[in-house]
């Protein structure tokens, strides 16, 4: 049996912790069955962004005209633009694969990783223990229970971001981030796009927000809301979908099928079974407030834990399990600040902290600042009708509780919010700065100027 200081199961989320802890002398090795890079490099969000960028591209240019610009995309190399963003993701896969290959300071072992016992894995054959073992290995689509499905050469986010070719028409099921972004994407493309939502779009955002959201992002696209995916068929090269809408049944046809209807941890198929390792509702890995899990010296991070559902959320975890594990002689608890989320739809969003819905749930006395994207003057520049951001403030003590963005650059935006969260800044704190003019941070000022007006009596008088 080969023993080892770090062991590493899944070279996405956990590149971090590998080069890190290589750095530091000690002695690794690393387990990956497929691409190195993970959900993120590979079928997430590299790829998705590049194939979301240039639809956006699409949506502007056929809409310029609000500019007094005549012109309209006459085509569209989508067969090139997605083996251009294959070519671009599989190459830095390849060179993640080259540097563990090529290192000698690391063991890394392509195959499927086994536990057989509490710290022992079997990987081709080869039994491995470390002193410290992460879990790493993410998350794949959940396929939904749907009659007939199954026998359907259907899509999800991994092959819809490896098909060259543009259908005319395409269902999604499903109305998460993963679903908009990529049925977005192919619409803004010119495909003739259909989505059928459980019940409605992106439901865990503010509520005015998502108001906003489906008024904008439905243009264009059929909606099927407060619907249930009865039964799926395909046969002739169409895709048959057998849909109850609002209680009335319905039938959609399309020439393509993509499910997008949540994710499962990959914690089902690494021996858990063999091990004392606890999983909690969804087959997450349930781990403590040291990522460790109810094996001492077994820890998992990312997706396949379950705690947050982002690739930055995982990059932070790593960075703590090395700094506390490795460098540290005694552990600390992990403290997340708090951790945004943005959808790449067009409109875009983007948020941190809590929804107004939840200080409501909360007890919370808290006041709103709003701004609109259409009283700044870059907003007017671009000739935007639509964008708002929406900071919800602790009435008594005017601390920043959550911050909402939709419109252009909203992923942006937000940076300048997250800070003002992580540090518990007040109203005055993000006020008492210059804005650049013309930009749209101002329309942040105009929110918190907003807000002010309900705090400061003496503020709104002045301004």
């Amino acid at each position: 049996m080969k023993n080892y200081d770090v062991l590493i199961i899944g070279a996405g989320g956990g590149t971090k912790i590998s080069s890190a802890c290589i750095r530091l002398g000690e002695k690794v090795a690393i387990v990956e069955k497929s691409k190195p890079g993970g959900t993120c490099l590979n079928r997430g969000c590299i790829p998705s962004k590049m194939l979301i960028h240039p639809s956006h591209q699409v949506k502007n240019i056929n809409s310029i005209d609000r500019l007094k610009i005549n012109a309209k995309v006459e085509s569209v190399d989508f067969a090139e633009l997605v083996k251009s963003i294959n070519a671009h993701t599989d190459g830095m896969s390849g060179g993640i694969d080259r540097s563990y290959t090529d290192n000698e300071k690391i063991d890394y072992y392509k195959g499927h990783a086994t536990f057989i016992e509490d710290k022992v894995v079997e990987v081709n054959g080869e039994k491995l223990t470390a002193d410290k073992i992460i879990i790493a290995t993410g998350s794949r689509a959940m396929i939904p229970n749907i009659k007939g499905l199954a026998h359907t050469p259907f899509m999800t986010s991994n092959e819809a971001l490896r098909n060259k070719k543009l259908p005319k028409s395409m269902i999604v099921l499903g109305g998460g981030y993963i679903a908009t972004e990529l049925g977005g994407a192919y619409a803004g493309y010119g495909t003739d796009v259909s989505f059928v939502v459980r019940s409605s779009f992106l439901k865990r955002e503010d509520k005015e927000i998502i108001d906003i959201f489906d008024k904008e992002f439905s243009k264009g696209k059929n909606i099927y809301a407060n619907s249930q995916v009865l039964e799926a068929s395909y046969k002739d090269k169409k895709f048959k979908v057998k849909i109850s809408c609002n209680n009335e049944e319905q039938e959609l046809e399309a020439e393509e099928l993509l499910v997008c209807t949540g994710i499962v941890p990959n914690s089902d198929k690494i021996g858990l079974e063999n091990t004392s390792i606890k999983t909690k509702q969804g087959d997450f890995i349930d781990v403590n407030e040291y990522l460790e899990t109810s094996v001492k010296g077994v820890y998992a991070i990312g997706d396949v834990a379950g705690n947050f559902l982002f690739r930055h959320s995982v990059n932070f975890e790593g960075e703590y399990w090395v700094e506390e594990n490795i460098l540290n002689e005694k552990a600390s608890p992990i403290n997340y600040p708090p951790v945004p989320s943005a959808v790449f739809t067009h409109p875009e969003i983007a948020s941190v902290g809590i929804t107004e819905e939840q200080a409501k749930k909360d007890g919370i006395n808290y006041i709103i600042g709003t701004g609109n994207f259409s009283s700044i003057a870059m907003g007017r520049a671009r000739g935007l009708e639509e964008g708002l951001v929406k900071l919800i403030f602790d009435k008594e003590t005017s601390v920043l509780l959550g911050a909402h963005i939709i419109g252009e650059e909203a992923s942006t935006l937000i940076q300048e919010l997250i800070l003002a969260l992580t540090h518990k800044m007040t109203a005055q704190d993000i006020y008492r700065q210059i804005y650049i003019h013309p930009a749209f941070p101002e329309v942040i000022r105009n929110a918190v100027r907003m807000a002010l007006k309900q705090i400061d009596s003496k503020f709104k008088i002045l301004f």
